[in-house]
């Protein structure tokens, strides 16, 4: 049965969406693999209208799960809702499972960062 991709306000290509502008963020259509982790706080880059990662050691472009949406919370910051977990926001710190993925053919709208992300589930 083939898979089909997620909804998108912007664009799709393969299995990659950006899904909305003010934060604009991306999510993915790719099987679970939690081959790693990621401890990060979140942070909204103004001039890019986009939504990052920032560890101690890079800057990085979260891809996030089908069905996640992009919020704006009623004191203006920016982030996510993601399935299950629920809100996460600008300045939030969050901890992640996921895989490392290659980012040149994904970086449309959220500007030239480290590396990309693809966020599986979350830790407890």
């Amino acid at each position: 049965m083939p898979r089909e991709r997620p909804n998108s306000t912007l664009s799709c290509s393969s299995f990659f969406c950006y899904v909305g502008d003010d934060p604009a963020i991306i999510v993915h259509d790719l099987e679970s693999s939690n081959l790693g982790s990621l401890n990060a706080r979140l942070s909204w880059v103004e001039k890019e209208k986009c939504l990052v990662a920032v560890t101690r050691d890079a800057t990085l472009v979260p891809i996030w799960p089908t069905g996640t949406t992009p919020v704006r919370a009623a004191d203006g910051r920016r982030g996510v809702s993601v399935p299950g977990k629920g809100e996460i926001l600008d300045g939030d710190a969050f901890r992640q499972g996921g895989s490392w993925i290659a980012g040149t053919e994904i970086a449309k709208g959220c500007g030239d960062h480290d590396e990309f992300f693809a966020v599986d589930g979350f830790e407890p």
